[in-house]
Formats: structure tokens, sequence, C-alpha cells
């Protein structure tokens, strides 16, 4: 009989009416629980952190277990502005890391005189781009409209490690990420950090969203590695990495597939120095947040952007290899739209598991929720 999903309670992390709360991502950090995600103003039609000059990355904690959670703070701080969905990585010894890539936004006369035209992404861009994309909704809109409403151009930016000491209360020290030969890193479920202390944080190429690589840090975070290649294939759009470090030493990356809207798999086994040829996994849906249960089985939990608009979570046996894609569970269903998903699950102290995602509520406020279940 497959498992089924015993919803034990519903919370609200946080809820915007005046903001577009989305994109959440879960960790452990000392006694505590951390929820980052993003938020930009509500306007018309929905946009995400790449189409908006106005996203922030907010955190909030909860000392309960997810039961309650405190309201969020811009991180590093409230000047960072512009970003796409950051990740969190905590450190064994009680540090964490905040990984953010931050674009380059322009008022359209600076983009007029900017010297590296070709790389600029103007309103008729982002909107085609916005249009063409199944993740939005068109909801009326246009690109005449849009040029009207939006009024910035995109360059391509870079991406930023943030360190903290303090469970994620002050951010000391900012670290340039050098992505070349990519364009940029985008990240959004963090890294690991393996025996010897080495951290692996998996980034996308951003903004074109089709390679995947990793950095290396033998430092905690304070000095990375060139770019170490993961996955690429011309047919192939792979982006949104989860990576999990398995008990045998070797990590596991489940990837966004773009082209097949579905989730795809490499492993290393010699600490993200080289990684296996990409292979589909079954699982319908993206992106990936992967966690290992006190049983040793994997959870893996992902959006499913199509009726019953659901958040869902399937288990492997194996070590991530196999997956029983076959019986889905149903974490959160009925959630009315495909704005919805970025799910993350940890297993709770008592047993219980809590997941975070993102959807809107039935007055159109999309907010970061979390539910409380357990296999039934």
């Amino acid at each position: 009989m497959a498992p089924a999903v015993e919803v034990l309670a519903e919370v609200v992390v946080h809820r915007d009416p005046a903001g577009y709360c989305a994109h959440p991502h879960l960790v452990r950090c000392g006694g505590e629980l951390l929820c980052l995600f993003t938020r930009g103003p509500r306007r018309p039609f929905v946009l995400h952190p790449p189409e908006d000059p106005a996203f922030k990355n907010l955190l909030a904690r909860s000392t309960d277990e997810g039961a309650s959670w405190s309201a969020p703070v811009p991180v590093p701080g409230p000047d960072w502005t512009g970003v796409e969905c950051g990740s969190l990585t905590p450190l064994p010894e009680g540090g964490l890391l905040l990984h953010q890539h931050r674009f380059d936004w322009l008022d359209l006369a600076a983009a007029e005189a900017h010297p590296e035209r070709a790389a600029i992404a103007w309103p008729e861009d982002l909107v085609r781009a916005h249009l063409a994309s199944a993740e939005h909704e068109p909801e009326g809109l246009g690109v005449e409209r849009a040029r009207a409403l939006l009024h910035w151009a995109r360059a391509p930016g870079r991406a930023f490690l943030h360190r903290s000491a303090d469970g994620g209360r002050s951010w000391p020290t900012t670290v340039p990420l050098d992505t070349a030969p990519y364009e940029g890193g985008y990240g959004l479920r963090g890294g690991v950090v393996l025996a010897d202390g080495t951290v692996l944080l998996p980034l996308a190429d951003c903004p074109a969203y089709r390679r995947v690589f990793v950095l290396r840090s033998p430092d905690g975070g304070s000095s990375w590695s060139p770019p170490v290649p993961i996955a690429e294939a011309p047919d192939r759009r792979f982006e949104e990495p989860a990576p999990l470090l398995l008990t045998d030493g070797r990590v596991l990356l489940l990837l966004r597939e773009n082209a097949s809207r579905t989730l795809w798999r490499v492993e290393s086994a010699d600490g993200g120095r080289s990684w296996s040829e990409p292979e589909p996994t079954g699982i319908d849906g993206y992106p990936a947040h992967l966690c290992r249960l006190p049983d040793g089985r994997i959870l893996c939990t992902y959006g499913f952007r199509r009726p019953p608009f659901a958040v869902r979570a399937v288990l492997s046996e194996d070590g991530g290899r196999s997956w029983r894609t076959e019986t889905p569970l149903e974490v959160a269903s009925g959630l009315g739209s495909k704005d919805l998903g970025y799910p993350c699950t940890l297993p709770r102290a008592d047993g219980t598991f809590l997941t975070v995602y993102y959807a809107r509520d039935g007055e159109g406020v999309t907010c970061v929720r979390a539910r409380i279940w357990r296999l039934g």
C-alpha cells in the first residue's frame, strides 16, 4: 500500500497583501528553523525575481519547529534589492552562508548608454520571456501594456556569498563569486559540506538558465575554486540544482530540466570534482528539495503545476538512484493555480515533517505557507 499524508496543522509563514512572497528555502541552523524567501511588490500581473528589480530575500525564523514564525527581515540588508531566489548553507561549527545572484538593473536612459547593449534585456525582452514561460498565467499581459508599466532594463549582474556567525542575524562578510566562463550563478537550495569541511555550492548559469556547475570552498566560504561543470546538453535546459550528501560520501544532485519540465539526476563520488552524465528520474514536477529521513530513505519534495495544482513528494530507498514515482505523496493539493511550489521539507524533532511552500490564498495574495504532516 502506498504511504499517505496525514496533515496535522497548516501555518502561514508570511502573508503580505501588498507583496508577492514566494520561493522559500528551509534549513535548520542551531536550535532554529530558518526560512528564506523572495518578496516583491504585488503588481497587476505576476513577475518573478528575474523580471523585477524590487525583489529582496527575506529571512524568517522559528524556535518551535515551524509552528510559528518571526516577522521576516531583509538579508543581508534592506539595500540588497534586485536579487534572484537566494539559498542558505549551514556550516558544522554554527556558521551560515547566504548565496544570491544580483542582477544589474538600469533605468532606460542608462540602458541606452550601456557599453554592452547586447547583454541588456529590455522591457519587451523581459515580457516576451515572461509570456513564453509555462511559469506564468497571462492575465491579460501584452508587450505594449508591459512596456508602459516596466520602466527598467536588466544586465546580467553577478553572484555573491555572504557569511554569518550568529544564525543569520548579521552578515559582516560579503564575497563576490567568480563564475566565469558562466554568465552568473543562481542556486536556491544551498550547498553541502563534505567530511573534510569542503563546501560544495551547485549553481546554474544566470540569466541563461541552461548549464549547472559547482564551486568548491576549502575554508567555509572565504575563497572559492573556479567552476567545475556538472550538466550541459544542447537540447536540455538545466537549472535549480538540489544537493544532498549521502551517507557513503556521494553527492546527489537533482536538476530542474526546462525542456521536459521534469527532474534529472547526477552524482559525484569524488567530492564534486567530476559528475555522472545527467539522466531523467521520472519525477514529473520541479524544482526539487532533498532530505534524508531517519530510516535512511530520501524524500524529494517538488511542485506540480498542473491540475490538481499540488505540492508532492516521492521516496527513494536506494540512495536516489530510483524513485517511487507511481505513488507520489500529496502534501498539499487543490492550490488553485500554477502560481505555487518551491517546497522544502525537513523532519521535526517529534518525527513529523514540516513542508514550506508558496501559493495564492483565497484573496489572491501569494504567500509562504507550511504544513505539518506525517506519513499515515
